[in-house]
């Protein structure tokens, strides 16, 4: 008879989980963020070279940084599709970026372009949105869920996940606390550090309290959500935004994304304590002025649309939106 036990029977009670059990990718490999994944696939493939759009995270780079491998980068349409500059050769790898988790629609025509085993898909920004056919597909549950780490690799290879250390997942969760105790402006700080600890490559694999939250998440709900609320900024906003979105989109997308010129809306929306981040200020040293990357990472507002928050939160988004751009001249009448 074998008495070993997983965890003590009775005493004091830990933090509280769901009781159910349920996971959108049940196949998928999971490490502590998306990067550790992308250099565990790195590493076991060792392409020749590998392309990379140049609106991209200096983070995502670190992986072919650190293992050798050179790096090409190709550049963006007004649709998010790659240009015509990125010509990949035998050996080499694509990553294609869901931004947003808007463009779904682009999965078809790449893999027509090119070969869908050169194809990693990105859907950091994505997590709603399938795997696609091709080597591999990248996940990051922590920019959609409130978790101390988390990032999943789903396809056919199998990699070598890096051993989990439970004490350095247990010191990311100050912010994740302090935000529910105290608000989103006390726990910045604690935030940012915790995002600091998982910049080491190779990263570890993901930590047991994040496979509990994560297995106590209503997904259906969260993804219901999600469009219910960038639908209802569409119909508010789409007159006044100089991108062209989708009315509904395939999957849950990560935000409303906004193209304006104003230049101070930002910083109102941050007086009304409205954050929102910039995709990614990094990426400016790859990009030049005149470009479609440089005009999107200055320029488009990424504004909130996750299952925290319901329609009277949106309406008043959108209500301050539309009256700030109309009070500075930028603004229009809205849709009916």
């Amino acid at each position: 008879m074998n008495n070993t036990l997983t965890d003590a029977i009775g005493g004091y009670f830990p933090l509280e989980t769901a009781l159910i059990s349920q996971t959108l990718y049940s196949d998928a490999q999971c490490f502590s963020s998306a990067r550790a994944a992308f250099y565990a696939l790195l590493k076991k493939g060792q392409p020749s070279a590998l392309w990379m759009p140049r609106w991209i995270c200096n983070a995502m780079l670190s992986p072919a940084e650190t293992l050798g491998i050179p790096v090409r980068f190709y550049s963006l349409d007004a649709a998010f599709a790659p240009a015509d500059d990125l010509q990949p050769e035998n050996g080499d790898w694509v990553l294609a970026v869901n931004y947003f988790g808007l463009v779904d629609n682009l999965a078809q025509s790449l893999m027509e372009r090119f070969n869908p085993q050169q194809i990693v898909w990105d859907h950091s920004q994505s997590f709603f949105s399938a795997p696609q056919p091709g080597l591999a597909t990248i996940y990051s549950p922590r920019k959609f869920f409130g978790v101390p780490d988390g990032g999943m690799l789903a396809g056919a290879i199998q990699v070598d996940i890096p051993p989990t250390e439970e004490s350095a997942s247990l010191q990311r969760t100050e912010h994740l606390f302090i935000r529910l105790a105290q608000g989103a402006e006390a726990g910045y700080t604690a935030y940012r550090q915790a995002e600091q600890t998982l910049e080491e490559l190779p990263g570890e694999g993901m930590s047991m309290l994040t496979h509990r939250l994560l297995a106590g998440i209503d997904y259906q709900a969260c993804e219901q959500r999600r469009l219910e609320n960038y639908q209802y900024l569409y119909q508010r906003l789409a007159c006044i935004n100089a991108l062209n979105l989708p009315a509904r989109p395939e999957c849950g997308p990560l935000c409303y994304p906004l193209l304006t010129e104003n230049e101070n809306l930002r910083e109102a929306l941050r007086q009304r304590r409205i954050f929102i981040p910039v995709y990614w200020l990094d990426a400016l040293q790859r990009v030049s002025v005149d470009s479609i990357e440089y005009r999107y990472i200055r320029h488009i507002l990424p504004l909130p649309v996750d299952h925290r928050y319901g329609l009277d939160e949106m309406q008043s988004l959108a209500d301050f939106v539309i009256a700030y751009l109309s009070y500075t001249g930028e603004g229009s009448d809205e849709k009916n």
